[in-house]
């Protein structure tokens, strides 16, 4: 993932061709903004990641018809959720693509918004799912040391992947920086859902 996400960096800014496909891709999503947003993430967060496993012939929870449409549908709120943090990064710090701008920024995201909200929420809605989406059993999950249990080890795996995918994101005008977090995004799920498949 780290050398997907370097090759676009330099990719964008040394390799025309790949600029001009990039800058295009950025201009269709400035034309589109939130729609796009919803339905790029959705598709790269959730429905290629899972549908893979589904297509491979694994046929465990994690592969079902049903978490394939919950997956989509989770990752789909999670574009609004995360398009509208880098814009509001965007607001507070600056566009600068200086390494200080882009250094604040990432830690912003990574030790600010992903620990108190990003990751949270991510880990309550799979658990909201695993009971049946039920509230009131999810309720009873939400024990004093559920962060350190449940949310604490996978931000720390998230924090080696993320950490230096997402100082290359904001790297980038701010048009592009969803679309490439996608693009990790996807590798990074599809290496979750495969993990998850090994380890039961």
């Amino acid at each position: 993932m780290w050398l997907f996400g370097t090759s676009l960096i330099v990719g964008y800014y040394f390799v025309p061709q790949v600029h001009d496909l990039l800058e295009n891709l950025g201009k269709f999503k400035a034309r589109y903004g939130w729609k796009f947003s919803v339905v790029s993430t959705g598709i790269f967060g959730g429905l290629i990641p899972t549908v893979i496993p589904f297509l491979m012939g694994h046929k465990n929870a994690s592969s079902t018809v049903g978490f394939i449409c919950f997956s989509t549908l989770l990752w789909a709120y999670k574009g609004i959720e995360i398009d509208l943090f880098y814009h509001f990064q965007n607001w507070v710090f600056g566009s600068g693509l200086d390494l200080q701008t882009i250094a604040t920024k990432t830690f912003c995201d990574q030790l600010i918004m992903v620990p108190l909200f990003g990751m949270p929420n991510v880990i309550m809605f799979y658990q909201w799912r695993s009971c049946g989406y039920s509230f009131s059993k999810l309720w009873k999950t939400l024990t004093r040391d559920w962060y350190g249990k449940m949310v604490l080890p996978v931000l720390i795996a998230n924090w080696v992947i993320w950490i230096p995918a997402v100082a290359m994101i904001y790297s980038l005008p701010i048009a592009l920086q969803l679309p490439v977090q996608n693009m990790i995004l996807c590798f990074w799920v599809l290496i979750l859902v495969f993990f998850t498949e090994n380890s039961e």
